[in-house]
């Protein structure tokens, strides 16, 4: 025999949160309208308008990569103006790779002056807009 099994005098009584079996556990009584989570709330919004500064800028790297790629191309074309000797240590193909490694140094350079040259005119050009920043909780 258990401890449970020995009689102790009271009455077996069931727990007062037990349903009886077979039956339907009832429903919880809440204030929120059916179909909503009470945890659920309605998103506050905080609109603030900001005046601010409009600034144009240049893509730098943009204009280094063409200024590359139009300096080896030219530097390649131009070496295929000056013939090789007959008897010569290299050949066409290196001399127009060698020259187009030349060609995108410079061409890189050349890109980085016209960069900064763009971005000095074009910061001239200022103005003013409203920014509308929106602020959900």
């Amino acid at each position: 025999m258990s401890q449970s099994d020995l009689p102790t005098g009271l009455p077996e009584q069931e727990p007062a949160d037990a349903a009886p079996a077979g039956s339907a556990p009832a429903p919880q009584s809440s204030d929120a309208p059916l179909g909503t989570d009470p945890g659920e709330r309605e998103p506050v919004v905080e609109v603030t308008e900001r005046e601010v500064t409009l600034e144009r800028s240049v893509r730098v790297g943009r204009i280094v990569i063409g200024g590359i790629i139009a300096g080896a191309v030219i530097a390649m074309i131009a070496c295929l103006f000056f013939p090789i000797e007959e008897g010569a240590e290299y050949t066409l193909g290196q001399v127009v790779g060698f020259m187009a490694l030349i060609g995108a140094a410079i061409g890189a350079c050349l890109g980085g002056v016209v960069a900064l040259l763009l971005g000095l005119a074009v910061r001239r050009q200022r103005g003013t807009g409203i920014a509308i920043q929106s602020d959900v909780r």
